[in-house]
């Protein structure tokens, strides 16, 4: 059996070739998206790693440094989670009611989360899909939270119910979206390593409810009421190939050892907390601040433009800087979020009427987004 790469759209799957690709070779799945840029010349640099287990395959990944990373996915794993979510009660009436008319994907099936709700989960409950964006109001819609920004703000009629991932889901967003009504939001909660760890009714909780069966560990945070999640789980992919100068390197979790997800947070017994990511909280105006929230809380307040946040150094040490496409001053953006936002969201410093720079695989650099501040 060999490796294969493959810039996995929607006609690949639908053609059968993932599974075909199962069976007599082990397809290195790929965004279509990074075809002709940097990203493909760092994946067909050196041979591709082989992977000595049946039916396995590697989903491609990339983090801030832009470089690529393979998380490789026994079929075991994909298996559990498929099982776990096809016997779920809710889940199967949600997906039922979608049966007539079918489900609408507009997520990369190269991705877990799309390969699973988009794909698998769906051919196993006989579920046909659509792969757009409805038009008309749909039974479900397997999406994410911008997607549903950008469907609101547009006056289209939104789903009778979503499942989304990949964010946690901007509050004022989901505030709007309550006081409206007739829609429910599934948010999933996990990472392409990880599988699901949990899930929430995005506009009616605050805390993520951890699925059975997985293994928790708190790590406490010096200083702090927080803490950091580390698991074990059924669905847990421990091994992944990480791009060095010399080819590629297998990085394993070692047997029964915990996985830290690097997210931090607060665990009560009504579930979990989710603050952020650990390299992305800093803290701001006394409070520690997620950067990442402060993103999403923006997102849901549908100003023009896109919004990234960076930490920053000032005379009186860490702060917080935003970078802004928006065409509104600084003195405006300020103001809406100074009447939306606890004052220890608001960044110190914004810079408006400017083009974000991006890594070779399209997410925001935010180094070079910390120089335009310290220039």
């Amino acid at each position: 059996m060999t490796s294969i790469l493959r810039f996995a759209d929607l006609e690949y799957f639908l053609s059968g070739n993932f599974e075909l690709d199962l069976e007599k070779d082990q397809p290195i799945l790929v965004d279509p998206l990074w075809k002709g840029t940097v990203l493909e010349n760092h994946l067909r640099k050196f041979p591709l790693p082989v992977l000595d287990s049946k039916k396995s395959f590697c989903l491609v990944t990339s983090g801030s440094t832009g470089l690529p990373k393979m998380v490789w996915k026994e079929w075991r794993e994909i298996e559990a989670e498929i099982s776990f979510w096809t016997a779920d009660e809710n889940v199967q009436s949600l997906y039922t009611i979608a049966k007539t008319e079918g489900m609408f994907v507009s997520v990369p099936l190269c991705h877990l989360y799309g390969l699973l709700w988009g794909y698998l989960i769906p051919k196993r409950l006989k579920i046909p899909t659509k792969q757009n964006i409805p038009k008309d109001k749909a039974n479900l819609w397997i999406t994410s939270a911008p997607q549903l920004q950008k469907a609101f703000e547009s006056g289209n009629p939104l789903p009778q119910n979503a499942v989304v991932s990949g964010m946690k889901f901007p509050v004022p967003l989901a505030r709007t979206f309550r006081d409206r009504g007739g829609i429910s939001v599934l948010e999933i909660y996990g990472s392409t390593e990880t599988g699901a760890i949990g899930y929430r009714d995005a506009l009616r909780q605050n805390r993520f409810q951890i699925l059975p069966d997985l293994e928790l560990k708190f790590i406490a945070i010096e200083g702090t009421e927080e803490t950091e999640l580390q698991m074990k789980s059924p669905f847990l992919s421990p091994k992944s190939f990480l791009l060095e100068e010399e080819g590629w390197i297998l990085q394993e979790l070692p047997q029964n050892e915990y996985y830290a997800t690097n997210d931090i947070g607060n665990w009560s017994e009504r579930g979990w907390y989710l603050l952020g990511r650990k390299d992305r909280i800093i803290k701001h105006k006394g409070k520690r601040v997620s950067l990442d929230r402060v993103e999403s809380e923006i997102l849901g307040l549908s100003l023009p433009g896109e919004f990234v946040c960076v930490p920053i150094s000032d005379n009186f040490g860490d702060t917080m800087g935003m970078l802004s496409s928006t065409n509104l001053s600084p003195k405006e953006i300020e103001s809406r979020l100074l009447r939306e936002m606890p004052e220890s969201h608001v960044p110190k410093q914004i810079l408006t009427n400017k083009p974000i720079p991006r890594l070779p695989n399209g997410k925001p650099d935010h180094l070079r987004i910390r120089e335009l501040f310290s220039s």
